[in-house]
């Protein structure tokens, strides 16, 4: 590449993505993701190890072990009740309390608010369906008459329960829902806090009292006007505002990303920012963990339930089987290079990266604007998501259901996040492979610029 090439790029386009990166809103976002991680990632290790007890002795027919460990299969699913599966709430909180940083005001007041507005935009029953064996004839209409909640429809009951909050609104099916009204309540409520729109109240009273009363009107306002957009919107189109929101903006958000080059582009939009010395993660985080982190999220929940899993790729599916493309440098430079800094680099960066930490080996080769490096570092992740895709869109490795940390070590971590698919190990060491392959030419030429 050129240097006019990369001036421009680093002219032109950089400091729109800085920007992007920088967004207060975007970062308030990315940053409510990364404060649910605590609980989420509990979840998750919950459902593993359920897949330790569970699953993996079903295979080999070894239900004894279930047996006997079933106290703690059920403690698991206890904890991922409280946690997974209202995921949404979880998030709508952080969001709130992100928000009201921006603006510095009470964020334990706006994450409440951001919480109730939720609440308030959802619906309160829950309908299902059953049918019903009928062989002597009897007239369910009759049968049933009267009873509240329960309409018959032929052979089928359609039994609604009302007053409660529907299980399949507050997990990953709400994280769109609680985005849109998390950022209308809290916003609506920092803005009048900052306008002083409260109740003032005598200096003498305490500061612990004094400041959730400063908070009440601003809670009024925020709350009353989500209550009448959600009153207004269910009896003009006589529907949830946050079913619409799922079928027209969720779904087919979710299924975009499931296209095979969406897949690969984001892989490389995120090493492109790296190349450059920007932090792709922090750039591509509301897409990343907006988009891909529901699809993993929703696959969750399906391996929970033992249902098909929606999505092919999730945000857990690049750790897997894309990100330790520097560990492909690192080998590569280890098999050919004579270059003692590349070696003494490598060296060092090899055991941070195992454990997925590719900072020393990009900051100390570098990597970060290295031209001979460009070609690669852009083409392993392309390369390296594309056959992770076609494998799992073939059914030859499982999707990835579940949420692994991320210092996992490359192999063990695509094994772990399919719930213990054995091919997956087989998919990490081919695609490792090939990260080897794609960069030995130019490690090899990098030999003849710089060779000691």
């Amino acid at each position: 590449m050129s240097e006019k090439i990369m001036d421009a790029i680093q002219n032109k386009i950089l400091p729109i993505a800085t920007k992007i990166g920088n967004q207060r809103f975007l970062v308030a976002l990315r940053d409510s993701f990364i404060g649910t991680m605590p609980v989420v990632m509990t979840g998750s290790i919950a459902l593993l190890l359920n897949a330790f007890l569970v699953d993996i002795p079903e295979q080999f027919n070894l239900q004894k072990i279930t047996s006997t460990f079933q106290w703690w299969v059920d403690v698991n699913n206890l904890v991922f009740k409280g946690s997974i599966s209202i995921v949404a709430l979880l998030f709508i909180y952080c969001l709130g309390v992100n928000v009201a940083k921006i603006y510095k005001v009470d964020t334990l007041s706006a994450g409440l608010v951001a919480l109730s507005a939720f609440i308030i935009s959802i619906g309160d029953s829950i309908t299902s369906t059953y049918s019903v064996k009928n062989s002597k004839r009897i007239d369910l209409s009759t049968l049933f008459s009267g009873l509240d909640g329960i309409k018959v429809t032929g052979h089928k009951l359609n039994v609604t329960i009302s007053g409660v909050l529907p299980g399949t609104q507050i997990n990953s099916n709400g994280y769109f829902t609680a985005i849109i009204i998390g950022f209308l309540s809290a916003i609506i409520f920092c803005k009048l806090m900052k306008k002083n729109w409260t109740i003032k109240l005598p200096d003498t009273v305490p500061p612990a009292i004094a400041k959730p009363f400063l908070s009440i009107i601003p809670a009024l306002v925020s709350l009353y006007v989500v209550a009448i957009f959600t009153f207004a919107f269910s009896e003009m189109t006589n529907s949830l505002i946050i079913d619409w929101i799922y079928k027209v903006l969720q779904t087919p958000l979710l299924g975009l990303s499931q296209s095979f080059f969406v897949v690969i582009l984001i892989a490389v939009l995120t090493q492109f920012f790296w190349f450059f010395g920007i932090h792709g993660g922090n750039v591509m985080a509301p897409i990343m963990e907006g988009v891909f982190g529901v699809a993993l999220l929703a696959n969750l929940e399906a391996y929970q339930k033992h249902e098909a899993i929606p999505y092919l790729w999730t945000s857990v599916s690049y750790g897997s089987f894309v990100w330790y493309a520097t560990l492909g440098l690192l080998l590569a430079i280890f098999l050919i290079s004579q270059n003692d800094h590349y070696k003494e680099v490598a060296k060092l960066g090899i055991v941070p990266a195992l454990f997925n930490i590719g900072e020393p080996v990009m900051y100390g080769l570098p990597t970060v604007l290295n031209p001979i490096l460009f070609i690669p570092f852009l083409l392993c992740p392309a390369v390296m998501s594309g056959v992770a895709y076609l494998a799992t869109y073939l059914g030859l490795v499982a999707p990835v259901t579940q949420n692994v940390t991320w210092v996992m070590p490359p192999v063990l971590y695509g094994l772990f996040s399919t719930g213990f698919d054995w091919r997956a190990l087989i998919l990490s060491v081919i695609n490792l492979g090939l990260a080897v392959l794609i960069y030995l030419p130019f490690v090899k030429m990098a030999n003849k610029e710089y060779i000691s």
